[in-house]
């Protein structure tokens, strides 16, 4: 396990653009007080809240061996907000992995006291001291981060929308797990995040994001976590809502398109939807692109993540699915 989470520390920062994490808004340095111990997190104010409108809310978890404010710059995930008008809110454990990547199971279960519910109690607290519109909630991570967004999706579905995975595995996966395992194992991991869920369950929207020369996303020949997060997930979906013949939630290939950035990796995105086409999620694969956050700082030659998870995110609502069609 310590050569995996060696290989998890991110790559330092890029300096950001002018402005915090290249936002023209403002950033608060707060501080959650749980019995375990505090955690200090960020959040994002974009330019021009008046303190009465209700903005919906991103939460983005770092990775192993990064802080807050270095995801923060690497994300450019602020003028985003800036420009589509929600907060984002920066978890920070002291430049420590989340401990979901070696599924430890008190931060992965709900009331275990461990980094789920730190996540889940930060989430809470911004959403009350920033009038957050609680239906519309979503959580995202990279590396430890993407581990911990799995966990917490899981453990506290009443809290998110949608989720986003980048390099990082489903639910119950450590890293040494979701490295050995073969791809037609990844359903088996769905009951357990089902468990988890409760009574609290719902389907759960989620895209992924993961670049194949990176063994904790996409890489097709040795490990590909993030790609096994998305079977797990889909399985999971649709233990929640079988289908009267089969899976409810298929991938679609007609909705299959490909791309290029200018001077960068090319990319293929797929979809799954459900029989009436509602789409319950994203499959992003960045061909050439290692273990980054893609089109941020460190890795400006792939597709935007935080362009392409918020485009994903914003069709779904807590209660009401997708914004399109029900769930």
């Amino acid at each position: 396990m310590a050569s995996v989470l060696a290989f998890l520390t991110a790559p330092p920062a890029s300096a950001a653009p002018s402005g915090p994490g290249g936002g023209a808004g403002r950033v608060d340095q707060r501080t959650y007080h749980a019995t375990t111990g505090d955690n200090s997190y960020l959040v994002y104010v974009p330019q021009g809240w008046n303190g009465a409108e209700k903005l919906p809310l991103y939460v983005m978890l770092h990775g192993c061996g990064s802080t807050a404010d270095q995801q923060m710059n690497v994300s450019l995930l602020n003028p985003l907000a800036d420009r589509e008008r929600f907060m984002v809110a920066y978890p920070d454990n002291g430049g420590q992995c989340w401990r979901a990547v070696s599924n430890d199971k008190p931060s992965i279960t709900r009331g275990g006291g461990g980094d789920a519910d730190i996540v889940a109690g930060i989430t809470r607290e911004v959403i009350a001291n920033y009038r957050i519109n609680s239906e519309r909630v979503y959580l995202a991570g990279f590396s430890s981060g993407a581990f911990q967004t799995s966990a917490t999706g899981a453990a506290y579905p009443d809290l998110y929308a949608a989720i986003g995975v980048s390099a990082g595995a489903g639910y119950g996966m450590d890293a040494l797990t979701c490295l050995g395992m073969t791809d037609s194992n990844a359903p088996s991991y769905a009951p357990q995040a089902v468990a988890q869920m409760g009574s609290h369950a719902h389907v759960m929207p989620f895209i992924t994001f993961g670049g194949t020369w990176d063994i904790l996303g996409e890489n097709p020949n040795v490990g590909g976590c993030t790609r096994r997060a998305y079977l797990a997930w889909l399985a999971t979906d649709n233990l929640l809502k079988p289908g009267t013949n089969g899976a409810t939630y298929r991938d679609d290939p007609a909705s299959t398109t490909t791309g290029q950035v200018s001077g960068g990796f090319s990319w293929s995105r797929m979809m799954a939807r459900n029989t009436s086409g509602c789409q319950v999620s994203e499959r992003w694969i960045v061909d050439g692109m290692g273990h980054d956050w893609s089109g941020g700082t460190t890795a400006p030659k792939g597709p935007s993540a935080s362009e392409a998870t918020w485009s994903f995110f914003q069709k779904f609502t807590l209660h009401g699915g997708s914004t399109a069609c029900r769930l």
